[in-house]
């Protein structure tokens, strides 16, 4: 089984250095964002807010990383109001140690992508872009304490992203036998 390797620094919504190292010592999902504005990354986001107290319970945590700067996360957060630890990646050195690519020249213009943003439209909730670059991909990676890599879901399009049965299914892999018994 891949390890995770996490020799980088973020910065958590504060703006204070949050080496990576940190996420060890838990089951973790970790989530990569597009850009803020991604309406398939928020919709992912809402889709794994059902699957917090399991993960908790279990003793691990969702984490979300963003290249936005961090006060710019920290508004984002509050205004989705998902309890997870959001932080911040200014310079991408995780979406570069993780080989989260780039999306071709149309890419974030693909038919899925322009009829959520119409449909969106119609529903009140238009697509505001929050960031410069919308080609930026995101990922997902699920790793236990010690880093093992049970998921790793580099996403080859804006909305390229697994499916949350499976996502959970590498979190229950993640965690010790003994945390999972009721």
């Amino acid at each position: 089984m891949a390890r995770i390797l996490l020799n980088f620094v973020l910065r958590d919504v504060d703006g204070d250095p949050y080496p990576a190292s940190r996420l060890y010592g838990r089951p973790t999902v970790l989530v990569l964002l597009r850009h803020l504005g991604c309406l398939f990354c928020q919709q992912h986001l809402s889709e794994l807010r059902p699957h917090v107290a399991e993960i908790e319970n279990a003793g691990g945590r969702i984490a979300v990383i963003s290249f936005a700067p961090p006060q710019h996360l920290a508004g984002f957060a509050a205004a989705l109001g998902h309890p997870y630890l959001w932080l911040s990646d200014p310079e991408r050195a995780s979406y570069q140690a993780m080989a989260v690519g780039r999306g071709g020249l149309l890419n974030p213009f693909s038919p899925a992508d322009i009829w959520r943003s119409l449909t969106g439209l119609l529903r009140g909730k238009p697509w505001i872009p929050q960031q410069a670059d919308v080609w930026q991909l995101g990922a997902d990676f699920v790793f236990d304490s010690q880093g093992r890599l049970t998921m790793a879901h580099r996403c080859r399009s804006s909305h390229d992203r697994p499916p949350v049965a499976e996502v959970m299914r590498a979190f229950r892999a993640a965690v010790p036998v003994a945390a999972s018994l009721p």
